[in-house]
């Protein structure tokens, strides 16, 4: 009974009541790769792993393929913010849209930042006067700007810095397309912007550091996450279909093996973003998966688990590092994991409840139109 009742607090309800839980399911999918793939990277940096065998190695690698999940985050918010507009729902202005944005995403950020500064400096890691302009850079989403590389406050901020780049400009990007009536035409045009963005991204050496922290080197996910949207909410395909759950499995491994930065294996990764979507919707039984009420609150209570999940790693595996050398590669990992993925969860939990949540009802409250989640929306 108490936790059927917490289940109920921790599932969003929106004001508008029309909530895809397929969407939590997505983001689940994206946000437990990240923590994996960095459990696996805090147990080599601080466990003292032996060979690996063939398999390991290959587990190892495909865990390592983690970061997909943030590109997964990416399009998911292209594909939110462009609902309004494939809907033609009721526009707001652009100051009350950034408003909610910052209402929602910034209190929790600030303090996050705020507590990992802290406790950066009483580890004396930094001098004070480096550590205050990393901290400032970093809340002010200006880290790779200033400083060309990932925050030392928390190196996953440095996608966020991406979001707010495209919130920028996501409403103008969303409206100039679904202006665009002919659906062949947008649709066909937006593949079209996509693979020619892509050819002068990798002209331009915009997929590599400093600008692939940056909209610059992250733009076509958020595009293909607008294809999306289009095809949700007019399909191109009519009945749901379990070739489509039989197909996700090779769409993963397909993006695993294609996130590299070569050009034509970037274009095979972008197809497989987009069938991801695909088989969410339009299969039979990955959709059921998605909409289980567990992977729904961990994929709704995903923004919090981004923000703590490393510095929660990274001290845990600091400390399980020094036991040294007890098991194979395999047994550590899952020993490991086994007690690292319930703390963080946890603390994903209590963080969430009493933290995010209370500033996602009050930015939902200040939105003018029945929109689910975070939504662009711009007048006219």
């Amino acid at each position: 009974m108490i936790l059927s009742t917490l289940s109920q607090k921790l599932i969003r309800k929106p004001h508008s009541g029309k909530f895809l839980p397929v969407l939590d399911g997505l983001r689940f999918l994206a946000i437990v790769p990240v923590i994996l793939q960095h459990a696996n990277e805090r147990l080599f940096k601080y466990g003292k792993v032996g060979e690996l065998t063939a398999w390991e190695e290959m587990l190892s690698f495909l865990i390592s393929r983690g970061t997909i999940g943030v590109f997964l985050f990416f399009a998911i918010s292209g594909f939110i913010l462009s609902l309004p507009f494939a809907k033609n729902r009721e526009r707001e202005s652009y100051g009350s849209y950034f408003k909610r944005r910052l209402i929602r995403i910034e209190p929790p950020f600030l303090l996050w930042m705020s507590i990992f500064a802290i406790i950066l400096l009483i580890k004396g890691d930094y001098p004070g006067k480096e550590l205050i302009g990393h901290f400032f850079a970093t809340i002010t989403y200006s880290h790779q700007l200033f400083y060309g590389d990932y925050s030392i406050i928390n190196p996953v901020a440095w996608s966020l810095e991406v979001e707010i780049q495209y919130y920028l400009i996501a409403p103008f990007l969303a409206k100039f397309y679904f202006d665009i009536r002919n659906l062949t035409v947008r649709r066909v045009g937006l593949v079209y912007v996509i693979f020619s963005f892509l050819l002068f991204q990798h002209g331009m050496g915009w997929h590599l550091m400093p600008f692939k922290a940056s909209i610059l080197g992250q733009l076509q996910h958020f595009l293909v996450g607008m294809l999306a949207a289009d095809f949700y909410t007019k399909p191109a395909i009519k009945s749901k279909s379990v070739l489509w759950d039989l197909f996700f499995p090779f769409l993963a491994l397909m993006m695993a093996f294609t996130w590299t930065e070569e050009l034509w294996k970037t274009l095979f990764f972008e197809l497989g973003l987009l069938g991801v979507f695909f088989s969410a919707f339009y299969g039979k039984i990955l959709p059921k998966f998605l909409s289980l009420t567990w992977v729904v609150i961990i994929g709704g209570m995903c923004y919090t688990l981004y923000l703590i999940h490393l510095p929660l790693l990274e001290g845990f595996y600091l400390f399980v590092g020094k036991f040294g050398h007890w098991s194979d590669y395999f047994g550590q990992l899952s020993i490991s994991l086994m007690i690292a993925l319930p703390m963080i969860f946890l603390c994903g939990v209590i963080a969430y409840r009493w933290i995010e949540q209370p500033f996602m009802v009050k930015a939902e409250g200040k939105s003018k139109s029945s929109i689910t989640r975070a939504t662009a929306v711009i007048s006219e």
